[in-house]
């Protein structure tokens, strides 16, 4: 190869790999996980209200599931179905299929609110933003079971 098609393909190459670590910076700076306090207190208590209402009859009160076909919403199986998933998941899984005699009928404020009771009882720490109740921004929020070390 001569020295200008070697230097045209040095340079071609660099371009790419600038553009695939700037993309996947990107990535990552638009995104976060429910432990950096993606609820607020206030959101978590309605959501508790929004759960006795609508969830726990068939989930029950310690949100325990039956071992069964209805599965725990708190504790170690739940975390694990969800670990690695962005919160846009489980919000969609909440709002499309839920409540189970009359799916699909909470508004997309009341699942962001149970959402949040969910990961309060799970022990994720809260904050000063409420969560979002679209999907785009559920998306950049990732479902992380164990705490990140920082």
């Amino acid at each position: 190869m001569t020295y200008n098609l070697r230097l045209l393909v040095l340079v071609a190459t660099c371009v790419v790999i600038c553009a695939i670590t700037a993309t996947a910076l990107h990535a990552q700076a638009g995104s976060h996980s429910i432990w950096d306090g993606v609820y607020t207190d206030a959101q978590a208590k309605r959501g508790a209200a929004g759960y006795a209402e609508h969830c726990a009859q068939c989930h029950g009160e310690s949100l325990s599931g039956n071992g069964a076909d209805i599965p725990a919403l708190a504790g170690s199986s739940f975390l694990y179905n969800w670990d690695g998933l962005g919160l846009d998941a489980l919000f969609d899984r909440i709002h499309t299929t839920m409540p189970q005699s009359n799916p699909g009928s909470l508004s997309v404020n009341e699942v962001a609110d149970i959402t949040a009771y969910l990961l309060s009882v799970n022990q994720f720490p809260s904050g000063s933003t409420e969560l979002p109740a679209d999907m785009q921004s559920l998306q950049k929020i990732q479902f992380v079971a164990k705490k990140p070390a920082h």
